[in-house]
């Protein structure tokens, strides 16, 4: 046991862990458990590559004249009817995925992207464009939902929080290959293909995802939970334990999973009502439902669909200016990601959210003051500085809330509700996103800068609930961690310090 080991996962964990001669890349077993957990982060590939393609492709001149150049009322349409599905299945997929495991949901929803991806490819009319959406929404869905749950359940003890983190970091890989595609097809100026390559090759990373998920296993805990205690220990000394049947880790795993499986029977926990049953319930409900507000109110939802607007407003009017811009921002962003990713172990949860909110207030706060000053004042300096306080808001944004708003809320709830609570947690983001799809154009239309002081605001409340309410869960196991809500640990700094000077 090492102390790093303790810190990460607790003591109990930590004791049984095996003592590893090489680092896990060198270790043939952790190799291939993490390169399966690979392909499970392709999942969040699909929003990315969404995100930013149709901020390309709302700066090309083809694909504006051959939809008729559509009004912001359209291009919120076009945008938020992505949500439409999550909105609508979102409680589907969850049972699907506690009744039939997590991977079959997964190889469904690669299925419907690439078909969505045919039909929006071919587009004749901006409804065909719309109605392929829709499906597509409804794929990346059906991909999201079980993907963080499978890696959080099938994950090696000490790489859990650190995969689960860099899950959603590949949102930037699916929006870098979208971004750099459509500033290269930026240049086809009279020909449909502009827009329609960029598009075809969102059929590419799910097609990838599709065939590698035959290698990749099922939830241990999910077949435990269905009595198939054999196949999980098979997996479990598999991929955790390099083929050691007595090994002490997988014992002490298939026990505690065991054991937190009784207690949820024992208290008569089942269907949607367990997920909101106890008063620790419901708080991590709470707390997982307000993470999926707050990871699209902050202000990153501009910034995804709408920078070509943004940068209107500065006057950065060009075509292969915006695509470029916008392929730096997701290179910058994913290695902000990916740093954050593995800083949550070292540094932990709390410190995270603080500082990065703190630094988004910081530079959403810049950033509308010299948007003003620009409004009345045009000059290339503001302009500039608005397009450095853009980045310095994406690093803030990657590097902790991309990786902490699907690692956190996926390991606060226990086995008996993870599932159904990731579900409502998507469906959140969706409902928040489709109020950025719907409003923002408008809102940026209309009032130009004056709309970021919505998130000015946003951002404050954000801060003031993360340092009151938001626990800190390094240091435990999965199993574990719903011993936190169970007790005082979950009580705000405030409460604390309140009842310390009662008593």
């Amino acid at each position: 046991m090492t102390l790093g080991n303790e810190v990460t996962v607790g003591s109990e964990l930590a004791a049984v862990l095996p003592v590893l001669e090489k680092p896990w890349y060198r270790t043939a077993h952790l190799l291939r458990l993490n390169t399966c957990l690979l392909f499970v982060t392709f999942s969040a590939t699909g929003m990315g590559f969404d995100g930013s393609m149709m901020n390309g492709l709302e700066s090309l001149s083809t694909w504006n004249s051959y939809f008729n150049n559509p009004s912001s009322s359209l291009l919120g349409t076009c945008n938020g009817v992505l949500n439409l599905g999550p909105i609508v299945f979102g409680g589907l997929v969850s049972w699907l995925a506690d009744r039939f495991g997590r991977r079959k949901p997964v190889i469904f929803g690669c299925m419907v992207i690439i078909l969505a991806t045919v039909l929006q490819t071919a587009a004749q009319n901006f409804g065909m464009f719309i109605a392929a959406r829709f499906l597509l929404g409804i794929g990346i869905e059906f991909c999201m939902v079980p993907s963080p749950v499978l890696a959080t359940e099938l994950a090696y003890p000490t790489h859990r929080a650190k995969f689960t983190s860099l899950l959603y970091t590949f949102y930037f890989v699916g929006a870098i290959v979208s971004s750099w595609t459509t500033y290269d097809t930026s240049h086809m100026n009279t020909s449909s293909w502009s827009w329609r390559i960029p598009s075809l090759l969102q059929l590419v990373l799910p097609t990838i995802q599709l065939v590698a998920f035959y290698w990749v296993p099922e939830s241990p805990r999910w077949l435990i939970s269905k009595g198939r205690v054999p196949e999980a220990r098979a997996i479990l000394v598999k991929h955790h334990a390099d083929g050691d049947e007595d090994s002490a880790l997988v014992n002490f795993e298939i026990q505690e999973i065991q054991h937190y499986l009784r207690v949820d029977a024992d208290s008569g926990l089942s269907g949607w009502s367990q997920i909101w049953k106890t008063k620790a319930d419901k708080k991590r409900l709470a707390l997982v439902v307000y993470i999926s507000f707050m990871s699209q109110w902050c202000g990153n939802g501009v910034v995804s669909y709408y920078l070509s607007l943004i940068l209107d407003t500065v006057g950065m009017t060009s075509s292969g200016q915006k695509t470029l811009i916008n392929g730096l921002i997701q290179i910058v962003g994913w290695i902000s990601a990916i740093i954050g990713g593995l800083l949550v172990d070292r540094v932990g949860r709390r410190p995270l959210w603080l500082t990065s909110i703190c630094g988004m207030l910081a530079a959403y706060t810049a950033w509308t003051v010299f948007s003003s000053l620009y409004a009345s004042n045009a000059s290339h300096d503001l302009a500039i500085a608005v397009l450095a306080l853009i980045f310095v808001f994406q690093v803030c944004y990657s590097i902790v809330v991309t990786p902490l708003c699907t690692s956190y809320p996926v390991e606060i709830p226990p086995f008996h509700s993870r599932q159904k609570v990731m579900g409502l947690a998507y469906m959140g983001n969706s409902c928040a996103n489709l109020f950025n799809s719907f409003v923002s154009p408008v809102a940026l239309t209309a009032i130009s800068w004056r709309y970021y002081i919505v998130y000015i605001a946003l951002l404050t409340q954000f801060l003031v609930v993360v340092y009151l309410f938001f626990p800190e869960t390094r240091g435990h196991g999965l199993e574990q961690i719903s011993d936190l809500f169970e007790s005082e640990a979950l009580l705000s700094l405030f409460t604390r310090k309140v009842l310390k000077k009662q008593s």
